[in-house]
């Protein structure tokens, strides 16, 4: 993270990691916890290790780093992940027909393992078949990798499919909700085709989600069972 980058996440939150000095002793500074947190979150490196790199409790290093990640949510929650509108999903539209030739995209969809320490008395839950304990991470992206909606935290038993389809996204989907433009033709004089989300075999097809095309000898060749 640059320097210019770390000052206007800081100055976004500070007000809201700001402590309270009393006559026994300084709070931490917003600067320091913000610190230890991007480090817990940029290296992996346990509470433990960063209790005793920076001389602090270990308890105080997990409430530091839950409340960090909370300020940030809160307060970068609705410039991050925007209410997503028909004016925006035809600009996202727009990003995947330039950069990847593939018309009405108006997203990428995938699962990703997390990896856990498995969580006491939870059995299997978080067990995946990549043989780890894990949870998931649903996540829509554009065409330039920035994510427009995620949905983190199911089990690591879980497939991407049955994830999507309990899913807020799948529910405003079919529930025409999310204000998905209307149908267009992709060539001149072409059949109006639905605006979709790509991904892979895992998520069954449906009217918004499709599978991209697979290239065989230069021909074009359609894959659609499942």
């Amino acid at each position: 993270m640059s320097v210019q980058s770390f000052d206007n996440l800081l100055e976004k939150i500070r007000n809201s990691i700001k402590g309270i000095d009393t006559r026994m002793r300084a709070c931490m500074s917003p600067e320091e916890k913000l610190v230890i947190t991007l480090r817990y979150l940029a290296t992996g490196c346990s509470m433990m290790e960063l209790s005793h790199n920076y001389r602090i409790g270990h308890t105080t290093v997990r409430d530091i780093i839950y409340e960090v990640c909370m300020a940030i949510w809160e307060n970068m929650r609705q410039s991050s992940f925007p209410e997503l509108n028909e004016e925006r999903w035809l600009e996202i539209a727009k990003g995947f027909n330039e950069n990847a030739n593939y018309p009405n995209c108006v997203g990428a969809i995938d699962g990703k393992h997390i990896r856990v320490i498995k969580p006491s008395d939870s059995g299997s839950l978080y067990y995946n078949y990549k043989n780890y304990f894990s949870i998931v991470l649903l996540a829509v992206c554009d065409a330039d990798y920035k994510f427009t909606y995620i949905d983190v935290g199911a089990y690591g038993k879980c497939s991407d499919s049955s994830i999507y389809k309990k899913s807020i996204l799948y529910q405003k989907l079919v529930n025409k909700d999310i204000q998905i433009p209307e149908k267009r033709p992709i060539s001149n004089n072409g059949v109006p085709m639905p605006y979709v989300i790509v991904g892979d075999e895992a998520f069954g097809l449906c009217e918004n989600l499709m599978r991209p095309y697979e290239v065989v000898d230069e021909s074009w060749t359609f894959h659609l069972s499942g």
